[in-house]
């Protein structure tokens, strides 16, 4: 039976998380990062427990992927980057399509029509590949959220625009690198997963999301 999760390799290990026979790869890689691993896991310690307690190094490359690019920033701004890492890894959850060059044009796009938004012109700038100008849309959806009482809320452009241009950088610098197609799309899932669902009003796309 092949695993679940990448659908290529033979599944091995139990995982009591998803109640199925996953690859001993996506059980190492994901672990407590995709996979909401019970503490009394027999993977996470013992003989296997080295591809997770072995990270150090993965953490600070994820470190330098985000860290100097919120250098600079103010308190709203980089709250909004920190923010988009969630949502990024909510919408690869639905699109696995999703890589880190549709995820660049995307935020390219959006980032100028952030960009030309503030300067009073309403122009919706569109991306070359259909599915960045999909994802481009479901990205804008992200930062915008219900209150209580049903008011739409969204963050300042002045804010907005400066967060949409690092997280462009952060994710081009990733993509130089050529580790993978998804080299920043990953340090974005296990990110989220350190920074957890943030507390703020309904929103209006199923994500939490507030400057």
């Amino acid at each position: 039976m092949s695993c679940p999760l990448c659908r290529r390799r033979r599944g091995k290990r139990a995982c009591p998380a998803k109640g199925e026979t996953i690859c001993s790869q996506c059980c190492g890689t994901k672990r407590r990062v995709e996979i909401d691993c019970p503490p009394d896991c027999p993977f996470l310690d013992g003989a296997h427990a080295g591809a997770w307690g072995g990270r150090r190094a993965e953490r600070d490359r994820d470190a330098r992927r985000v860290g100097p690019f919120l250098e600079g920033l103010s308190e709203a701004q980089g709250r909004l980057v920190l923010l988009s890492l969630v949502g990024v890894t909510a919408i690869r959850a639905r699109r696995r399509e999703v890589d880190d060059r549709l995820l660049l044009e995307a935020v390219r796009a959006l980032r100028k029509t952030v960009e030309t938004r503030e300067k009073g012109i309403l122009y919706e700038h569109q991306a070359d590949d259909a599915r960045a100008q999909g994802l481009a849309h479901e990205l804008a959806e992200l930062f915008e959220a219900e209150d209580e009482e049903g008011i739409a809320h969204a963050p300042a452009d002045r804010d907005l625009l400066p967060a949409l241009a690092r997280l462009e950088r952060a994710i081009a610098a990733a993509l130089a690198e050529g580790e993978s197609a998804h080299a920043f799309l990953d340090t974005a899932t296990r990110l989220a997963a350190r920074l957890g669902p943030p507390p703020g009003p309904r929103p209006r796309s199923g994500l939490i999301v507030e400057p």
